[in-house]
């Protein structure tokens, strides 16, 4: 039946210090999920349904196995298993946990109406509410494993709170770096609403899996979900899943080294999303558009386009991700004090914990690189605050990066302690780029202890007038936003 819906978008986020998961992590992120961060005040008609078959789960992640028996998610008995490797037990736990919460998601997909077979389900989630129940519950992965339970119904059909928290997990587990496991949840969330899927959802999804794909480096597959979320925000009237379908399919071409079309994909979605005033679709655009144009070796232009993706974002979060590439690339071209004030900015923003860490771990470097001991020490003791929130790979660059400070400060003995810190990590964690780079570091340092371990970048693009422009608009900013 002919109809209008209307969406309300809201900012997907939470104050950084929150814990996410669970019923309330599900309903924030739903809201980022089916569209934008932004708010879109328009109405959308979906049309008679006709092509409602269009919109099935089957159609972006093929078909599903009947049996529930037969061996499936087995990333997350991957994950499990290396961490038993690596002695980290509650980890391991978590992975299992994942792991009989997605098998007991498939039962239910596959429930008959049959008493015994729902005693038997019954049965099966008590067992795995038990499970969830003793996993670390300190773990934010522990409380989206606990909403998802929680939204399995004892038996019936899956409600709308479980492809919710289905996804608030999928999209938990993708911040993480868990892009496999990532996709199996999605599937399961769009397995549970069913093959009668509204079109906005559809799409949302289809936008969502085509980036898994993607940073998985599955073109075909990633084509073919972009193609259907670019197709149902055309059949809709959405211009955002239409033209965010279309982004994707300008990333896959990146991604296959296809520049010229990347290129001018981009700049398409550029000028008609400036022209329906898509502010959001906007940012995306120009972010991949300076992706792009660092790969054509365009670095001014690649600087300027990351620039208008910080500017036109409406999303804090979105922002603060794009001037963080803004910053880097500012530093590689030489323009340390821009760099410096594009930073500070980050690190004192509401950006995700990873974001403002990073940053921090950047302005340490840089306050050594200015000789500023004492900025440096602040910015230490800043980055230290996140320390048992890092990853192995980022302890890595901050114990490498407190050792290069150290040596510039003439601290050889301090500096060879963090570098050599910074080694076992690497070790540990079987960071084989990061171990080489570190020990060659520490070998430069024994051998030659005057020595400066990391020469500073030297470009003429960082008096260029752009840049000069952007140094003023960013001081100017920071005037008002960092305390």
């Amino acid at each position: 039946m002919a109809g209008t819906v209307f969406v309300r978008c809201g900012p997907a986020r939470r104050e950084p210090d929150a814990r996410p998961g669970g019923a309330e992590a599900a309903t924030l992120v739903w809201g980022h999920f089916r569209g934008d961060t932004n708010c879109y005040p328009w109405s959308r008609p979906v049309g008679n349904w006709k092509d409602a078959h269009l919109y099935t789960p089957q159609r972006l992640f093929g078909e599903f196995g009947s049996s529930p028996n037969a061996l499936t998610h087995e990333p997350f008995l991957e994950r499990a298993r290396l961490q038993r490797e690596q002695e980290r037990d509650g980890s391991a736990r978590l992975a299992l946990g994942a792991y009989v919460v997605a098998r007991l998601v498939d039962k239910l997909l596959v429930l008959e109406s049959d008493d015994e077979l729902l005693e038997g389900f019954r049965w099966q989630l008590e067992a795995v509410r038990r499970h969830v129940n003793e996993l670390p519950a300190d773990a934010p992965e522990t409380a989206h494993l606990t909403g998802v339970v929680a939204a399995v119904p004892a038996e019936g059909k899956p409600t709308s709170s479980l492809w919710k928290s289905l996804t608030a997990y999928a999209y938990f587990l993708e911040h993480e770096g868990r892009l496999e496991e990532s996709l199996e949840l999605l599937t399961l969330a769009a397995r549970s609403q069913g093959p009668m899927t509204p079109p906005v959802d559809f799409a949302a999804y289809a936008l969502f899996a085509g980036r898994l794909n993607r940073l998985l480096a599955r073109w075909e597959a990633a084509s073919t979900c972009y193609s259907a979320a670019e197709e149902a925000g055309d059949n809709i009237g959405d211009a955002v899943a239409r033209l965010r379908g279309r982004l994707g399919q300008g990333a896959v071409a990146r991604g296959r080294g296809n520049l010229p079309l990347a290129r001018a994909t981009a700049e398409n979605v550029v000028r008609e999303a400036s022209e329906l005033k898509l502010a959001h679709v906007q940012a995306i655009a120009y972010g991949d558009l300076g992706a792009v144009y660092g790969l054509q070796g365009l670095r001014l232009e690649a600087l300027e386009a990351q620039y208008q993706a910080f500017r036109f974002s409406p999303d804090p979060q979105q922002g603060m991700h794009a001037l963080g590439d803004v910053a880097y690339g500012l530093r590689e071209i030489g323009a340390m004090e821009a760099s410096r004030i594009a930073f500070m900015i980050v690190a004192h923003s509401s950006a995700s914990v990873r974001v403002r860490a990073n940053a921090e771990l950047e302005l340490m470097d840089l306050e050594s690189t200015f000789g500023n001991r004492v900025a440096f020490e602040r910015r230490r003791s800043g980055a230290e605050q996140y320390r048992n929130r890092m990853s192995p790979s980022m302890s890595v660059d901050y114990y490498y990066k407190l050792g290069i400070g150290l040596s510039r400060f003439g601290q050889v003995a301090r500096a060879q302690e963090a570098l050599r810190a910074g080694l076992t990590v690497a070790e540990t964690h079987r960071l084989n780029a990061w171990y080489f780079k570190v020990e060659q570091a520490l070998k430069e340092l024994t051998e030659r202890p005057e020595h400066q371990l990391v020469d500073q970048p030297d470009s003429a693009l960082s008096e260029a007038p752009a840049i000069r422009q952007m140094e003023a608009e960013l001081r100017e900013y920071a005037a008002a936003t960092v305390p």
